[in-house]
């Protein structure tokens, strides 16, 4: 193995130094960016070269830590926060849920480092207790799943030996409690798709279009119209969404159903009639600023009122409520439909997350029992 501080000339007179590396029987160069003079080299030039030599050194300390299997020290003394940030940025992991793991991380640390050596099984308990006080079960236990997530990550680039959480027993961890998921039937949307209310129409079409869709909030507001394909198939003309999910970063491709195309007609009517030039299907209802929720806290408070108005349970309205009424009318209504095509239609990775969903209402549990067959009746001479 040998790692070397080699210099290269470049047209403008200056040297460029680089690592000239041979390990494993592969060699490979590592160039690092620092530039000085070769004729006069003053006192700044001379601490460049000094530099590069502690990165030489410092590359061929890795390269022997690694072939023996051991942990750099230097890496374990490293801050985890900062690291679980510049993980969760480079990584293109910065979703709502991250970001506040990262949040409730530095508040726990009291904005202090926390070095990679004192992520042990007994801290992690303690920040288990604090979360506790700060959200419910499940947002816990989602945090405490990104940070696992993270912790895998730092194995794998051997800055700890073993993911902490691991050597906690199962009985001592957070568990995911079921919680009920507010649904609306299908009575009720016409309920308030029948009711007057002085809230924006947008707020009402974008509520109804996830519905029918089982669009997510952070999909439906930056929703564009170049996303709705349409296309004749067997001279029939279909509608599909073509997007990239805001959670998910996956790529769907998803059937729209009639009720939704009829909410897409009535927006492109009204485009027409107020000469919109919005690329947004609902422009009115769009965050101003992706990382923020400053619209969706506005449009479920509107979304309260035309529920009071309608005389249904206002503390059930909230728009990620339309998510779930998707799923479950289409689990009740839809013949052919089941938890695979379900999971498909939300665009969840696993059929786990759909889950959820798997319980029914009082009807089509009803129905499914009233299929059973009855036997016939057993004469009482023949007993």
């Amino acid at each position: 193995m040998g790692v070397h501080l080699r210099e290269k000339k470049l047209e403008t007179g200056q040297i460029s130094f680089y690592l000239d590396i041979y390990h494993n029987k592969k060699r490979w160069y590592e160039f690092l960016d620092i530039h000085i003079s070769k004729s006069r080299p003053s006192q700044q030039d001379k601490e460049k070269k000094r530099l590069a030599q502690e990165i030489r050194a410092k590359r061929e300390n890795e390269l022997i830590v690694q072939d023996n299997g051991l942990m750099d020290k230097v890496k374990r003394k490293a801050d985890f926060v900062q690291w679980f940030e510049q993980y969760i940025t480079y990584r293109k992991r910065l979703n709502k849920c991250n970001t506040a793991t990262l949040k409730h991380l530095r508040n726990f640390a009291d904005e202090k480092p926390l070095s990679f050596s004192a992520i042990t099984p007994e801290l992690i308990k303690e920040f288990m207790m604090y979360l506790l006080t700060k959200v419910g079960e499940n947002t816990a236990a989602d945090y405490i799943k990104k940070l696992s997530t993270a912790l895998e990550e730092a194995v794998r680039q051997d800055i700890i030996m073993q993911n902490p959480i691991r050597k906690i027993p199962r009985h001592e961890r957070i568990r995911r409690t079921a919680i009920y998921r507010n649904s609306f039937t299908l009575d009720e949307l016409q309920l308030l798709s029948d009711t007057p209310c002085k809230i924006k129409p947008q707020y009402k079409q974008a509520f109804l279009f996830s519905c029918f869709t089982g669009l997510r909030w952070s999909d439906v507001n930056p929703l564009r119209w170049t996303e709705i394909i349409t296309k004749t198939i067997d001279g029939k003309e279909e509608w599909f969404l073509y997007f990239k999910q805001e959670k998910t970063e996956d790529i769907e491709y998803l059937p729209i159903s009639g009720q939704a195309i009829v909410i897409l007609k009535e927006r492109k009517e009204e485009m027409t009639d107020n000469e919109e030039k919005s690329p947004y299907v609902f422009p009115l209802v769009k965050e101003p600023d992706p990382k923020r929720t400053v619209m969706n806290a506005k449009v479920n408070e509107a979304l309260k009122k035309w529920a009071k108005a309608a005389g249904i349970d206002s503390k059930r309205m909230h728009f990620h409520s339309a998510r779930h009424t998707f799923a479950t009318n289409v689990l009740e209504n839809s013949p052919d439909a089941d938890l695979w095509t379900v999971s498909k239609l939300l665009g969840h990775k696993s059929i786990s997350a759909t889950q959820i969903y798997a319980h029914v209402r009082d009807s089509r549990k009803k129905a499914a029992i009233n299929g059973l067959p009855m036997l016939k009746a057993v004469s009482p001479k023949a007993a």
